[in-house]
C-alpha cells in the first residue's frame, strides 16, 4: 500500500508543479519541497518486500525499490530548496517527481514491456520541461527548441526499441516463443544474440551514450545544472535496471556471444574513455557533469556482456550510487553558479577559499565519485569492467577510476587558487548576523528576533546553500558506501 501511496503523491504534486509553475513560482516549490518531503517519508516506511493490485496490474515492491526511491526523494527534497534558492522557473521538481513516481512503478511491475513504456513517458517531462523553458528564456539560442525536440525523440524511440525487443523475443519469431520455429541451435542463439544486442541499443539511447550523445551534450548547456539528474541519472537508471531485469530473466547468461560481447564491450568502453576525456579536457562544468554522466551509462552497460547474477547486482549498486554522486554533483555546480554567477574554471579560481562549506561538500563528492576498496561504488565498477573483459580488467578499473580523480580533481584545484574577480564579489561563505529586523515592527525581543528571520535568511543565501549541498554530498557518500543496499 506505501508503494501506491508514494506514486501517486509524486505522480499528482509534480504533475501540480509543473502546471502552476508560471503563475505561482514560490507556490509551485513550496508544493514539490513538501511533496518531495512525504515521499521521503513514505518511502522510508516502504517494507522492504510488499505488493499491490493496481486495476489488471500487480505491483510487487523490492529492496531495490525501496533503496532507490529513498536515496532519490532525500536527493530530491534537497535539490527542491536549491531551486528555490537558485531562482528561475521551476523546472526541477515538478519533473523529477513526475520521474521519481513512474521510476517506482516501473520497477514494481513484473511486466517488462509495461516497464519500459512508462519510463520513456515519464522521462519526457524531465527533458521537455526544462528544455523547453530554456527556448523561452533564452531567444537568442534557436538550437534549444531542436535539441528538446530530438531529446523527447531519443527517449522515445529508446522506450519503443525495447518494446520491439522485448515483444518479439516473446513471438513465435523471436527466441523465446516456444513455438518451434527456430529449431536449429545455432538460429535460436543469434536471434537471443539479436535481442540482446537491440535491448543494449535501446538502453544507449536512453542514457545518450556516446556515438548518441549530440542531443544530451546540447541539451545539458541550455539548462540548470539542477535539471540534468532528473533528465539523466535517476530515469535513466531505471531504465537500465528494467532492460537488464528483462535481460538477465528472459534471455539469461548464455544471451552474449563472442560477437556480442565485443559490441556491448566495445559501446561500454567508448563511452567511458571518451565520455571521461571530455570530462577531463572541458572548463564548463555543466559539460564536466554532463560529459561524467555519460561515462557513467559506459560503466553500467557492461553488465550486458555477461548477464550473470553478480554482474547483474553490481550493476544496482553502480547505478543508485552514481545516480546520487551526480545529484550532489549538479547540486555543487548549480550553486556556485548562482552564487558567483559563473561556469567555467578560469571564473571560478578560489571558490573553495570564498566557500570553505562548498569545499567540504566538493571533497565528499570527490571520494565518492572515486571511491575506495570496499566501497560499493567502487567494488560494483570493479566487478563490472573485470567481469566484461577479463584479464586487463584491473589495469581498466585503475584508469576508469582515476577519470573523476583528475576531472574532480581540476576542479578541486581551481578551488584553491587565488581569488577570481568573479568569485571575490560574490557573497561570502561564512555565516553573518546582521542583527536587522523587519522595517516598521516593533516589539519585544522575540517578536523581533522572528521578524528578523528573513532578513538573516537573505544574508546567508549562499551558506545555507552550501549546507545543502553538503546534505547531497554525505547521501553521496552514503549510497557509494552501501549501493542499493543502504
Amino acid at each position: 500500500m506505501t508503494l501506491f501511496l508514494l506514486t501517486s503523491v509524486a505522480l499528482g504534486a509534480g504533475i501540480a508543479t509543473i502546471l502552476i509553475g508560471d503563475v505561482r513560482r514560490d507556490l509551485a516549490l513550496v508544493i514539490g519541497f513538501v511533496a518531495s518531503v512525504v515521499v521521503f517519508a513514505i518511502a522510508l516506511a516502504m517494507p522492504p518486500e510488499e505488493s499491490v493490485v493496481v486495476g489488471q496490474v500487480g505491483l510487487v515492491g523490492t529492496p531495490l525499490v525501496r533503496a532507490m526511491t529513498v536515496a532519490w526523494s532525500a536527493s530530491l527534497a534537497v535539490v527542491s530548496l536549491l531551486e528555490l534558492e537558485v531562482g528561475g522557473r521551476p523546472t526541477v521538481t515538478g519533473p523529477s517527481l513526475i520521474g521519481l513516481a513512474v521510476g517506482a512503478l516501473a520497477l514494481s511491475t513484473p511486466d517488462p514491456a509495461i516497464a519500459v513504456t512508462t519510463l520513456a513517458a515519464g522521462a519526457v517531462a524531465g527533458v521537455l520541461v526544462p528544455g523547453l523553458y530554456g527556448w523561452l528564456d533564452g531567444p537568442g539560442s534557436t538550437t534549444r527548441l531542436p535539441t528538446t525536440s530530438r531529446g523527447v525523440l531519443a527517449i522515445l524511440g529508446s522506450g519503443l526499441v525495447a518494446i520491439v525487443a522485448i515483444a518479439w523475443g516473446a513471438s513465435a519469431a523471436g527466441p523465446l516463443g516456444g513455438t518451434g520455429l527456430l529449431q536449429d541451435g545455432t538460429d535460436a542463439r543469434l536471434a537471443t544474440g539479436l535481442a540482446l544486442v537491440t535491448i543494449v541499443v535501446a538502453v544507449a539511447l536512453r542514457t545518450g551514450m556516446i556515438p548518441f550523445h549530440v542531443w544530451a551534450a546540447r541539451f545539458m548547456e541550455g539548462v540548470s545544472p539542477l535539471a540534468i539528474p532528473a533528465a539523466f541519472t535517476w530515469g535513466t537508471a531505471a531504465f537500465v535496471l528494467a532492460a537488464l531485469d528483462w535481460s538477465q530473466v528472459a534471455l539469461g547468461p548464455t544471451a552474449a556471444g563472442e560477437v556480442e560481447r565485443l559490441l556491448i564491450i566495445g559501446l561500454g568502453l567508448v563511452s567511458v574513455v571518451l565520455g571521461g576525456l571530455a570530462a577531463m579536457l572541458h572548463d564548463d562544468i555543466e559539460h564536466v557533469l554532463g560529459y561524467s554522466i555519460l561515462a557513467d551509462a559506459g560503466v553500467a552497460v557492461l553488465a550486458f556482456a555477461s548477464l550473470e547474477p553478480a554482474a547483474a547486482a553490481a550493476a544496482r549498486d553502480w547505478l543508485v550510487a552514481s545516480a546520487t554522486v551526480k545529484t550532489a554533483l549538479a547540486g555543487w555546480a548549480a550553486v556556485v553558479r548562482a552564487i558567483y554567477g559563473g561556469h567555467r574554471l578560469a571564473e571560478l579560481g578560489g571558490w573553495a577559499r570564498r566557500s570553505p562549506v562548498l569545499g567540504l561538500a566538493f571533497t565528499g563528492i570527490l571520494v565518492a565519485a572515486i571511491g575506495l576498496p570496499g566501497m560499493a561504488l567502487f567494488d560494483a565498477r570493479s566487478t563490472l569492467i573485470t567481469g566484461a573483459t577479463g584479464g586487463i580488467g584491473g589495469l581498466l578499473t585503475l584508469a576508469v577510476a582515476a577519470m573523476p580523480a583528475i576531472y574532480l580533481g581540476r576542479i578541486a584545484l581551481s578551488g584553491i587558487a587565488p581569488i577570481t574577480a568573479a568569485v571575490g564579489t560574490g557573497p561570502s561563505g561564512w555565516p553573518t548576523w546582521t542583527g536587522g529586523r523587519a522595517a516598521g515592527w516593533s516589539g519585544g525581543p522575540l517578536v523581533q528576533a522572528i521578524r528578523a528571520v528573513p532578513t538573516e535568511l537573505r544574508a546567508n543565501r549562499a551558506p545555507l546553500m552550501a549546507v545543502g549541498v553538503v546534505a547531497l554530498a554525505a547521501m553521496a557518500l552514503a549510497t557509494a558506501m552501501g549501493g542499493a543496499g543502504g
